[in-house]
């Protein structure tokens, strides 16, 4: 089993759920699981895009992309937030124009329904152990997604069941709510994924200067820079050393200063660059 096995029998069977839940929906006519129904089938998108997305991440680095193509995961998880958003505005639209509509009771719908729950909560602990066995955080990502439509499953099933006796205002609400969930999962995933597309550095510079000047051969540290990767920390540094040392000793120094900030904050990416001490 690999990422892409992973992502195409998730991707299958959301496509199944997505199709069940937007049948119960339009046979209830709840505004509230049709919302949950097109929710799934972002889940379906979101496969895709991650399939897609390791397909090229896993391509060797090559003349036009030298550093690699890991980025291109992040460009993936990118997108599918800014189509989670346009969703979700969508639904607050829909949930709106149908406020106040008759919603029917359906057992055999709800029965459906509650089976798409017990499917998804599997799915999410089935993705999760393999997201854990192969170190994906691709993978981590997308059961955190299908984790979202367990929960709003279980919204979307109290609101029809309200809505259902009698309080038709209460499937906008619920439909609203989940619409509100989906903004903010759009949300969770623009945090993970802009910081690496900016090369956003979460590590005072000042810092990785005091433990790399702790280095006895270190002169002093013109410049640090780091950033956040999509394998993880990425840092360059530049120091001074005595202009006499051999070159074999100042590639000792450089392996120091890897293994520090390694060891100390977790960069397994480091440049370092020596040079001569300016004489006085």
């Amino acid at each position: 089993m690999n990422v892409k096995s992973v992502l195409l029998i998730e991707g299958s069977v959301n496509l199944l759920m997505s199709v069940v839940k937007l049948w119960v929906g339009i046979s209830a006519n709840s505004a509230a699981v049709i919302a949950d129904a097109v929710h799934s089938f972002t889940d379906v998108i979101n496969n895709i895009f991650a399939w897609m997305a390791t397909n090229i991440a896993n391509t060797p680095a090559d003349k036009d992309h030298p550093y690699g193509h890991q980025k291109f995961e992040q460009i993936a998880v990118f997108g599918l937030a800014s189509l989670l958003s346009i969703v979700a505005f969508e639904m607050l639209v829909g949930a709106y124009n149908r406020f106040g509509e008759p919603v029917e009771q359906n057992f055999l719908g709800l029965i459906i329904l509650i089976s798409t729950l017990v499917v998804n909560i599997l799915l999410t602990l089935w993705e999760r152990y393999w997201a854990n066995r192969l170190e994906s955080d691709i993978l981590q990502a997308d059961a955190s997604h299908t984790l979202s439509d367990v929960l709003t499953t279980v919204v979307v099933i109290v609101g029809w069941q309200l809505a259902a006796q009698g309080y038709y205002w209460l499937d906008t609400v619920f439909a609203s709510i989940v619409s509100l969930l989906i903004f903010y999962l759009a949300f969770k995933l623009f945090q993970r994924a802009i910081p690496i597309l900016v090369d956003y550095s979460d590590i005072d510079p000042s810092t990785i200067s005091d433990e790399v000047n702790n280095v006895k051969a270190v002169s002093s540290v013109i410049r640090v820079r780091s950033r956040t990767g999509a394998n993880g920390r990425v840092a360059d540094v530049i120091v001074t050393v005595d202009p006499d040392l051999p070159t074999i000793e100042s590639h000792h120094i450089a392996d120091e200063i890897e293994a520090i900030l390694a060891s100390k904050f977790n960069i397994q990416d480091v440049l370092v660059h020596i040079e001569p001490k300016p004489s006085k």
